[in-house]
């Protein structure tokens, strides 16, 4: 008997509908996960491209560097620094100084891998003061200015095994090619003259030696004294800004303190939003923490300007004044901006030729640097980037005021034997962004062209007087 096919039961109109629906929900499913796919791919490219055209590099490549986050903390204002108490004066990073107007905290920022540490005197850099001379191929270079001559001073020994940097160049010099070179920190967040006159006579005078002498500035000269001026402090004190919150606290003035403690709250998640910044491994990561980054960065500095008309205000209080521990003296008036910034500029080029004749009688070479700031016009066209993080901030006007005054006025300088290096239009052929923020600091890249600018300056200006 023949095997006879077995019967198949016609599917039902309902097992039918679920048939297709399963087909379908496969097909859906698919369709949404090819989708977040290529979302998530493209939220890590994107992100991945754009840090290799900033960074120069690949984000996987990225390791975590406390030493960048210090100085980013600095840059960017940072006067806090947080303990886990509620010692206000001991969080605050900064010191009064009886010569230089203020210092950071000795010890702070060591947690780094080339022994940088905020030293003996208050600045950040490898060796305690003076550093005495062991032998006589050591070479001692000291770097005078702001924060913008710190990241200089930094870039020399965090970065020795580039050509670019000065003691690279330098070697190009037959009589400096095996010699020890010492990089010596004089610099700090702020700075403007005369501060860098008085700090190089004050270690001339307990027997620092140097043998070569840059003083980067320009920028801090014409943007903080406005502030000086607003408040009824004296254009030539160093910067309101940074010794009116000391002031502040040495009176245990309450509504300062306590808009010191909030900015210090910011600072905080400011500290760790870095930190997690600094540990991505993804670009999508980084672009999100970039974002937390320059948000909070933008909530501090308004804080920091909040604080900053809370003290001008103080200062016009004639009994918090008479009341102060400390002296700051007081102009009788607001002076009218051309008076106020014809002053800036005297002091500016007086303090550099007296730097000049300080180190000329030591017959030590001194190379004054006038550093590029994105506020003063020059022919240089912006990246997408630099103008997204351009803002408004109170240095705008100064720079926009000041620079053109400075720079007609360095124009003499040379005629008084200082060697000038005017880099203001350093970047003006560079497509890279080379700004990094609102204020004056410079990319990796931007300080690679900065650095390299400078050393080659000085290099040809020393092999033109070398007989």
């Amino acid at each position: 008997m023949k095997n006879l096919p077995l019967f198949k039961r016609p599917s039902t109109p309902i097992e039918e509908k679920s048939a297709k629906r399963g087909v379908v929900n496969r097909e859906l499913l698919g369709i949404v996960g090819i989708n977040l796919a290529l979302i998530l791919l493209i939220l890590e490219v994107v992100p991945l491209l754009f840090y290799l055209v900033t960074e120069q590099r690949f984000i996987y490549t990225h390791n975590r560097d406390k030493t960048a986050t210090n100085q980013l903390l600095e840059q960017i204002g940072v006067r806090e620094q947080p303990t886990g108490n509620n010692d206000d004066k001991n969080a605050i990073v900064e010191r009064f100084h009886p010569f230089f107007g203020y210092v950071l905290k000795p010890g702070l920022f060591a947690d780094n891998p080339f022994g940088l540490r905020v030293n003996n005197y208050g600045f950040f850099g490898l060796h305690d003061y003076p550093l005495i001379r062991q032998n006589d191929n050591q070479f001692i270079i000291g770097i005078f200015g702001g924060s913008v001559a710190v990241d200089f001073a930094n870039y020399e020994v965090t970065h020795k095994e580039l050509s670019n940097t000065l003691i690279k160049q330098l070697r190009t010099v037959p009589e400096l090619a095996n010699k020890e070179f010492i990089i010596l920190n004089f610099a700090h967040g702020g700075y403007k003259q005369p501060q860098q006159l008085l700090i190089l006579n004050y270690f001339l005078s307990i027997g620092q030696e140097l043998d070569l002498v840059v003083n980067i500035d320009g920028f801090n000269e014409v943007a903080l004294p406005p502030l000086n001026n607003q408040a009824s402090v004296p254009v030539s004190m160093p910067s309101f800004q940074h010794i009116q919150p000391l002031t502040a606290l040495a009176n245990t003035n309450i509504p300062v303190v306590l808009a010191l403690a909030e900015m210090n709250e910011t600072r905080e998640k400011l500290v760790r939003q870095i930190q997690r910044l600094e540990n991505c491994k993804l670009a999508s990561c980084y672009a999100w923490n970039s974002y937390q980054v320059n948000q909070l960065t933008r909530k501090y500095q308004s804080q920091v300007a909040a604080l900053d008309a809370m003290q001008i205000e103080l200062r016009q209080n004639e009994d918090d004044l008479a009341n102060s521990l400390i002296s700051i003296p007081q102009n009788t008036q607001v002076l009218p901006d051309d008076i106020a910034f014809d002053k800036m500029v005297d002091i500016w080029f007086n303090s550099s030729q007296m730097i000049h004749q300080t180190l000329a009688n030591k017959n030590i070479p001194y190379f004054h640097v006038i550093q590029p700031n994105q506020y003063h016009p020059t022919q240089r066209t912006f990246t997408a980037e630099e103008i997204a993080i351009f803002d408004d901030n109170p240095y705008i006007e100064g720079v926009i005021q000041g620079y053109p005054r400075l720079l007609a006025r360095g124009e003499d300088l040379p005629n008084f034997g200082v060697n000038v290096i005017n880099a203001v239009t350093v970047f003006d052929t560079q497509p890279e962004t080379v700004y990094r923020d609102s204020c004056c600091h410079y990319t990796p890249r931007g300080q690679e062209i900065f650095t390299e600018y400078i050393g080659n300056s000085i290099v040809n200006r020393l092999q033109s007087i070398t007989p």
